[in-house]
């Protein structure tokens, strides 16, 4: 049996935050990514966790993800190529769904290409349920876009007070001291 471990770093200076660093470029497309100088300010928010996931001891992909009060919300989940379709990705978000009773909120693209329906498909095996709301992403960059988005949840759909919550919480605690 295999052993998958999250292990939170606070630093930007080190091999395995490179690591996955890199993986984070080529992971998600630049709209939906911070730049490195953002991550450097973020990285030791207390409410902010980028947890890198090691595998018998290799680094194989990492969970960037905020706890607010009562919610978390999964904003990146990556796994390099050659670790995808073992089940690790499966493991680490289990492994957050059970240390807590908290929902869960996570933004994934619209469905309008096999990858993103595959990405849907996996959260939805998790027990994620989707939510067809209109909703655009606040811009990860500064002078960023906003792209379309859904919101998927987890245990239940997403109500117009989680929806309201979740907004203000990550206006407030994630967005607002590094873009205003």
């Amino acid at each position: 049996m295999i052993t998958v471990k999250r292990v939170r770093l606070t630093q930007t200076d080190n091999t395995v935050f490179l690591q996955a660093w890199e993986l984070y470029g080529d992971a998600f497309p630049e709209e939906e990514r911070r730049e490195l100088d953002l991550q450097k300010q973020i990285i030791n928010h207390a409410n902010y966790h980028f947890d890198i996931v090691i595998v018998d001891e290799v680094f194989s992909g990492f969970i960037l993800w905020w706890q607010f009060e009562g919610l978390r919300y999964i904003e990146h989940l990556a796994t390099p190529i050659e670790y995808r379709g073992r089940g690790y990705g499966k493991t680490v978000v289990e492994q957050l769904i059970s240390e807590s009773h908290d929902d869960i909120i996570l933004e994934v693209e619209l469905p309008d290409c096999d990858s993103s329906k595959r990405r849907i498909d996996f959260y939805e095996r998790l027990g994620f349920k989707l939510n067809t709301i209109d909703y655009k992403q606040l811009p990860m960059r500064k002078n960023g876009i906003s792209p379309e988005m859904f919101l998927m949840t987890y245990p239940d759909e997403l109500t117009a007070v989680k929806l309201s919550f979740f907004k203000k919480s990550f206006k407030r605690i994630c967005y607002a001291p590094y873009f205003e």
